[in-house]
């Protein structure tokens, strides 16, 4: 088996916890990012990974574009694709009349879920010899049960769920296609969350008790997690599935 395994946003969080993981791997890991990472760099040469490294603002559509471009001579010889879209955006936050910055909605729905459908088709209609294609979306329960003053990162959630599925009829069995949820994790998107003014997040007091009860799980053991289900035969029986509903 030769696997090549493409990762959107590592410079933190869930990201950069997975993308560590899979730098150990012994693989090739391809990473879409604002910025390559030496920590990355030290580890793959360790533990004899290829590591490619390709930076790119998923807000700018000719970003997007150049870095597809960059993907696309890296997929000959594999036999085993997944390509993992994490990188997102829980700004803006505010009530749904104060949403007049267009530039700031149009990011997040850029990062969130264009760049994610833009790359997902590029993937697939690159990667045609690969016998086994597995894309996981990085979802959010906000895409399934709605908050006051998530209007738009609900909205992107939704639509991420919305597209796995139809990519999903599209492909049939030629591919694997999830929006997944990770749970509730201590990445800097919620110290975002946490600093948020309870007018524009009536809910901000869920959030603060996430932290200061200790609910918020650990990104090293989530990406473990994820990884370990997107190499599951499981993998695909669910186009929207929630980490919480497997035991790995």
């Amino acid at each position: 088996m030769k696997k090549l395994t493409i990762l959107t946003g590592t410079t933190r969080g869930l990201g950069a916890a997975m993308a560590e993981q899979l730098a150990a791997g012994g693989e090739h890991l391809v990473t879409l990012s604002r910025k390559a990472s030496p920590n990355l760099i030290e580890i793959a040469k360790s533990h004899g990974t290829a590591l490619t490294q390709i930076e790119v603002d998923l807000s700018n559509s000719e970003a997007v574009k150049n870095a597809a471009s960059q993907l696309l001579p890296l997929f000959a010889g594999y036999s085993h694709i997944r390509f993992i879209h994490n990188a997102g955006t829980v700004t803006p936050i505010a009530q749904t009349p104060n949403l007049t910055n267009l530039e700031a909605i149009n990011d997040a729905f850029h990062v969130n879920i264009t760049s994610a459908i833009f790359l997902t088709a590029h993937v697939l209609n690159s990667a045609t010899q690969a016998t086994d294609r597995r894309v996981m979306l990085i979802s959010s329960g906000a895409g399934r049960n709605v908050s006051s003053g998530w209007a738009v990162y609900c909205a992107t959630k939704a639509a991420m769920d919305r597209f796995a599925e139809a990519a999903q009829l599209d492909m049939g069995d030629r591919a694997r296609v999830v929006s997944m949820a990770p749970g509730v994790i201590d990445t800097p998107m919620q110290e975002t969350i946490r600093a948020t003014s309870k007018n524009d997040l009536p809910s901000l007091d869920r959030f603060i008790g996430f932290k200061e009860n200790k609910q918020l799980a650990d990104p090293a053991t989530v990406a473990q997690r994820l990884l370990k289900i997107l190499e599951s035969e499981a993998f695909g029986t669910k186009t929207i599935d929630d980490i919480r509903q497997h035991n790995a």
